[in-house]
């Protein structure tokens, strides 16, 4: 496999300032790692922000699965609107990969949001189903310090 490497919520956050750019579309096909333990949260802020960003689109911010959900009031006082917010029900008969891919490809939304190794999601399917959707993909790790990185 020949693709480019994930990337993290800080990097691309930052990369819509360094451009000068308000548009997202520098994160549009890539997987994005979201690593954070309760000690370490400075990839969730950044995190929130993008997906503040993301919210201004005319379109549907999706969480596949209860374990990739944030809390509600976090989201609302990140200035995410409730409303736009969707939850994915994984069943036992599809995979979270499958999920998120169809969920990308659809055009729907503009992040698309699961939890789990960043290893298992950022593959070419994921990362091409979000480009043609137009839409970030985003990959929480939760409460894990050994992969976090800091910018």
């Amino acid at each position: 496999m020949n693709y480019h490497p994930s990337i993290t919520a800080s990097q691309v956050y930052k990369s819509t300032f360094t451009a000068h750019s308000t548009t997202l579309s520098e994160a549009v096909g890539q997987t994005i790692e979201v690593s954070y333990s309760a000690e370490q949260q400075t990839q969730l802020a950044y995190f929130l922000r993008l997906l503040k960003k993301a919210n201004n689109e005319n379109r549907w911010i999706m969480f596949v699965g209860y374990d990739a959900l944030i809390d509600k009031s976090l989201l609302k006082n990140a200035g995410i609107d409730i409303n736009k917010v969707l939850l994915l029900k994984a069943s036992e008969h599809q995979s979270k990969h499958n999920l998120l891919v169809k969920a990308l490809e659809m055009g729907n939304c503009s992040a698309v949001i699961v939890a789990g190794d960043i290893e298992q999601f950022d593959t070419p399917l994921v990362n091409s189903a979000a480009k043609n959707g137009k839409a970030m993909a985003f990959v929480l790790n939760k409460n894990l310090t050994t992969h976090l990185t800091v910018h």
